[in-house]
């Protein structure tokens, strides 16, 4: 029988913490927030980068804050964007993201990351 092999991830997402306008919000970028991402902007996170345009870090932000703060609209998050903080959030949403995912182990021969090489 041939040996199966299995990718063991750590069920615990990496969390962020951020203060707008005096609240603190936590971001979990989970698979459901990256489907949300995905199913908002058509960009597969995990495959390509993401342009850091204002909607998709909208985007980002949105769907990583709906596993603590489902209560949180697009709305509310559009709202806080203004010239003064922008950049930050951006910032904030990029580093989250990119900070939650696994380092890849190993590539494949096309240097591509291959997550069940050890």
């Amino acid at each position: 029988m041939p040996e199966k092999k299995m990718l063991v991830l750590d069920s615990a997402a990496r969390e962020t913490e951020f203060i707008v306008d005096g609240e603190t919000y936590r971001l979990r970028f989970n698979f459901e927030a990256i489907a949300g991402f995905e199913e908002g902007t058509g960009i597969n996170p995990i495959s390509e980068p993401i342009p850091p345009t204002t909607f998709n870090i909208m985007c980002l932000l949105y769907a990583g804050l709906q596993a603590h703060h489902s209560e949180i609209t697009m709305e509310t998050v559009e709202s806080w964007f203004n010239d003064q903080n922008g950049v930050q959030l951006g910032k904030v949403a990029f580093e989250a993201f990119y900070g939650s995912l696994p380092e890849p182990k190993a590539k494949d021969e096309d240097g591509t990351p291959d997550p069940l090489k050890a």
